[in-house]
């Protein structure tokens, strides 16, 4: 993952979500607070034939 990341020719993907971990049996000592908040990521690799190169055309996008 790191060499893949690290060729920049990969889109990132990120979700963030919440998950509410309910116990079953309340005790005192544990915390009421039970929402999770997490974040998940995926790598896609580009598929192809896509360089480098055809990635530089922000200013291009941005002219437009």
């Amino acid at each position: 993952l790191q060499y893949l990341g690290q060729t920049l020719l990969v889109v990132y993907a990120y979700d963030n979500f919440d998950i509410n971990l309910k116990s079953t049996i309340p005790t005192a000592e544990k915390s009421t607070n039970t929402l999770k908040h997490l974040t998940s990521g995926l790598l896609f690799p580009l598929q192809h034939g896509v360089t480098r190169d055809d990635l530089k055309c922000s200013y291009e996008l941005w002219r437009k």
